[in-house]
């Protein structure tokens, strides 16, 4: 099981349990149950970059939104939907890992606010 913790843009602090295969399974869900935005796990990779007992792991992930746009690929003309990636550090295997799934999140959700804020500037009537 695990419980995080999250603090939104707007300060409000949200918090959700939730349980998995493993301590980093269970806080990935936990904070979908958080961010309500369903996403595929793509690639989960692990490094460590000191050794030691205090050791510090670098964490990488690919995520991509289950109901991601669609776009074409301009020079092969293949089809691909946009994945996110992200980065976390430290010496707790878990909270690095939460790191990296958050960075990649935050990148997705600021590219959704990005195409929001656009369609509405462009759909806003302008008169003369």
């Amino acid at each position: 099981t695990a419980t995080v913790k999250l603090i939104g843009a707007d300060g409000e602090e949200h918090v959700a349990c939730s349980v998995g295969t493993g301590p980093v399974d269970s806080a990935y869900k936990a904070i979908d149950l958080i961010t309500k935005e369903p996403v595929t796990l793509l690639e989960y990779s692990m490094n460590a970059v000191t050794e030691g007992i205090d050791a510090i792991a670098t964490t990488r992930v690919l995520i991509r939104a289950e109901k991601s746009r669609i776009s074409t690929n301009i020079l092969t003309g293949e089809i691909v939907q946009r994945t996110f990636s992200g980065t976390g550090a430290g010496m707790d295997i878990v909270v690095s890992s939460v790191k990296a799934y958050i960075g990649a999140l935050n990148k997705m959700l600021g590219l959704k606010e990005q195409y929001q804020t656009k369609a509405s500037i462009e759909r806003t009537p302008v008169s003369a």
